[in-house]
C-alpha cells in the first residue's frame, strides 16, 4: 500500500462550524499515534494545509494505516457490497485521526482512541467511544477517473456523527463530500496548499435520529461534482483542479457526544 496522508484540518473546522460546536479548545490538539499493538508505518504528507479561520494554529495530523500490506488483487472495479460475508474485505484499509489536548500524557487512558470496526448482521459497524475521532475506509485495488459512490448509513447511537465520501484521492489532492449530524453539507477540495470549500448549505432531505437510514451519493464526472442525499440532489458544482484518477472511500467520525454507533448497510461503486 502506498503511503498516504489526509489533510483533516480544514474539514474539522468546517464540521465544527456547521454543527455549531462553538469555541476551540484552549490548547492545541495533539494527534495521537495508534496503540503499540497496531502495526503501522509513517505516511508522507499529501499536501501542506493552509490556515483557516478557526484552525489557524493547528497542523495537519499524522494518518495511521491499519492495513500496511500492498497485494495484487482481482477485486472488482465496480461492485455492490452488502456486507453479508463473515469477515471484512481486505480490499479496504482504515486510516484514523484523533485529537487530544497537549497536556494529555501517553500513559493516560484518554491518550489512545477507543473504537471498533466489525462486520456483523449484514452491516459494517462503527463503534466510536472517543471524541473527535475520524475513521476513513479507503478502497485500495483501483483508481477512478469518473465514479459514483453510494453509501447507506444507519444511526444506532447519538445523533452526533458525520459522514463523508471521498473521490479522486491523489498524491496532490482530493474531493470530499461532507454531511454533518446537524444537517449541513460541504463539498471540499483539498489541493496542495489551497484547500477550498466549493459548496455549503443545509440538507433538507436528511433523516435525523436513532435507527434512521440515509443514503449518501457522491458523483465525480469530469469537471462536475454532485452531492445527493436520499435521492435528492443538494449540490452541483464544477471544478477542474483535480482531473487525475484517484482512490475512493468514506468517513465516519465522532464529535463531542458519545457513543457514536453507525452501521453501513451497503456501499456501491459504479460508473456515473
Amino acid at each position: 500500500m502506498k503511503e498516504r496522508r489526509l489533510l483533516i484540518v480544514a474539514l474539522i473546522a468546517m464540521l465544527m462550524m456547521a454543527c455549531g460546536l462553538g469555541g476551540q479548545k484552549e490548547e492545541e490538539p495533539e494527534v495521537v499515534a495508534p496503540p503499540a499493538e497496531v502495526e503501522s508505518k509513517p505516511v508522507e504528507p499529501l499536501a501542506a494545509a493552509p490556515a483557516v479561520e478557526d484552525a489557524a494554529e493547528e497542523s495537519a495530523p499524522e494518518p495511521v494505516a491499519e492495513q500496511a500490506a500492498v497485494v495484487e488483487s482481482d477485486a472488482p472495479m465496480f461492485f455492490f457490497d452488502d456486507f453479508d460475508g463473515a469477515e471484512m474485505s481486505p480490499d479496504w484499509y482504515t486510516e484514523y485521526y484523533y485529537y487530544v489536548d497537549e497536556d494529555v500524557e501517553e500513559d493516560d487512558e484518554e491518550y489512545n482512541p477507543v473504537y471498533e470496526i466489525s462486520q456483523r448482521r449484514g452491516a459494517l459497524r462503527f463503534d466510536i467511544n472517543s471524541p473527535y475521532l475520524y475513521l476513513y475506509q479507503i478502497y485500495e485495488p483501483h483508481v477512478y477517473d469518473n465514479v459514483r459512490i453510494d453509501l447507506e448509513v444507519e444511526n444506532k447511537g447519538v445523533n452526533t456523527n458525520n459522514i463523508s465520501l471521498v473521490c479522486r484521492y491523489t498524491d496532490y489532492g482530493w474531493y470530499e463530500f461532507i454531511a454533518t449530524s446537524g444537517g449541513y453539507y460541504s463539498i471540499m477540495r483539498y489541493y496542495e496548499d489551497e484547500n477550498k470549500e466549493l459548496a455549503y448549505g443545509g440538507i433538507r432531505s436528511i433523516r435525523f435520529g436513532k435507527e434512521k437510514k440515509n443514503v449518501f451519493t457522491a458523483i465525480c464526472n469530469s469537471r462536475t461534482l454532485k452531492f445527493i442525499v436520499n435521492d435528492v440532489e443538494i449540490a452541483k458544482v464544477k471544478d477542474e483542479e483535480i482531473p487525475d484518477p484517484g482512490l475512493v472511500g468514506y468517513n465516519i467520525s465522532s464529535e463531542a457526544y458519545l457513543p457514536v454507533q453507525v452501521e453501513v448497510n451497503w456501499v456501491e461503486i459504479s460508473s456515473p
